[in-house]
């Protein structure tokens, strides 16, 4: 049976932020997780991403893992099958592939060309390599989807005036009509929070109370516009803060409703940004007095301009991008046929260019002839 590269993908596209949670696999344990998916697909070869806007398992091994795929979804997520198939958008083979470039070129994202996806993919397959489930095929993919990315980056403006969620965190503070603001940010030694936090101190007036736990230990942003709390007093200087931003990794809620309403006094306006996968903010806080809650999947409607203006971009990246999936498919192409044939070069061997060229006649259709005939004549000119 062929052998080909299969994807199922569960995104911001086919499920809001309460079910997309339920698939978040975090990374102690997804290696876990990718042991599973090897059992029950019988892949070779396999790598997942999981992020707050995406979990998608890739896969090469026999033709249609979707049932197997399907089943380790339910499982993580306590949801039927059927659910899931509503939710799941499945791709095989080039569809697959089109996807993965898709996915790390940013062109899947909700914030078009956003620049974290592309290092969330690198170290999604870097983890599934040192760990040993990829091959030649699955790096050949993923290599070829990295570089691709790097290409539209470079030659496009897609990523240029870079947008993401976390900018867009940023940009909403901004917003805020105050001459001064106080920010808490929870979660600024991550990744997204250490890009909002430079987003924040690019502003002017802009202060940050920036929690950390006492057991990682002070880490100092060198400005003097961040005050750094313990996260066991994120409560106590909540009544400063004129927007709460949270992006952390925490399993259980950093603030709650009923603490929020207890430790506020002021009737200031307040903003509370949730970034997390997931959700860092209990939801009950959106229906307090003065509080406004802007969560992931709120992000969609202030992406729409920045997704506008980048339409042109977007037709440019694609093209680059069909350019470096036809070179891979063929790469591809090439390695199935020598595995599958490990003598070809002897065996054609004493086959003469006129022979060949009679084989390729008889097997081609007319424009994949032509095309033949076309790159033999420049070559010998």
């Amino acid at each position: 049976m062929l052998k080909k590269m299969e994807c199922i993908s569960i995104s911001h596209k086919t499920a809001a932020s309460e079910k997309r949670q339920k698939f978040y696999v975090p990374k102690e344990k997804a290696q876990d997780f990718l042991r599973e998916i090897r059992a029950v697909t019988g892949a070779g070869q396999c790598v997942l991403l999981s992020t707050c806007n995406r979990t998608e398992i890739y896969v090469q091994g026999e033709e249609n893992s979707f049932r197997g795929l399907e089943e380790a979804l339910a499982r993580i997520s306590g949801s039927g099958s059927g659910q899931i198939r509503k939710l799941a958008r499945r791709y095989q083979g080039r569809k697959a592939l089109r996807h993965l470039f898709r996915v790390v070129c940013g062109m899947e994202s909700m914030v078009l060309g956003e620049d974290e996806i592309l290092g969330q993919t690198r170290d999604a397959y870097m983890s599934a390599k040192e760990a040993g489930y990829t091959g030649y095929e699955l790096n050949s993919a993923f290599q070829a989807a990295l570089s691709c990315a790097k290409r539209v980056k470079t030659e496009t403006m897609i990523s240029k005036t870079a947008v993401s969620v976390a900018t867009l965190a940023a940009n909403e503070v901004a917003h805020l009509p105050l001459a001064c603001k106080t920010v808490l940010l929870m979660g600024s030694s991550g990744q997204m929070g250490g890009i909002i936090l430079k987003n924040l101190l690019s502003q002017k007036n802009v202060r940050v109370i920036a929690t950390v736990r006492s057991h990682n230990g002070i880490c100092l942003s060198g400005s003097p516009q961040v005050e750094h709390v313990d996260y066991q007093e994120r409560y106590a200087v909540l009544e400063e803060a004129d927007a709460i931003i949270s992006v952390t990794a925490s399993p259980h809620y950093t603030l709650t409703a009923e603490e929020v309403r207890a430790c506020i006094r002021s009737p200031k306006e307040r903003l509370f940004l949730d970034l997390s996968m997931p959700p860092d903010l209990d939801a009950g806080i959106g229906e307090l007095p003065h509080c406004r809650l802007v969560a992931l999947d709120d992000m969609k409607s202030l992406a729409r301009e920045n997704n506008r203006r980048k339409r042109q971009a977007f037709a440019n990246a694609e093209e680059i991008l069909e350019e470096e999936l036809e070179k891979l498919c063929k790469t591809l192409a090439f390695h199935r046929f020598t595995e599958a044939d490990t003598h070809w070069k002897e065996r054609y061997a004493g086959c003469s260019a006129e022979k060949l060229l009679y084989l390729l006649r008889d097997g081609l259709d007319s424009s994949s002839f032509e095309t033949v005939l076309k790159m033999l004549t420049d070559t010998v000119m």
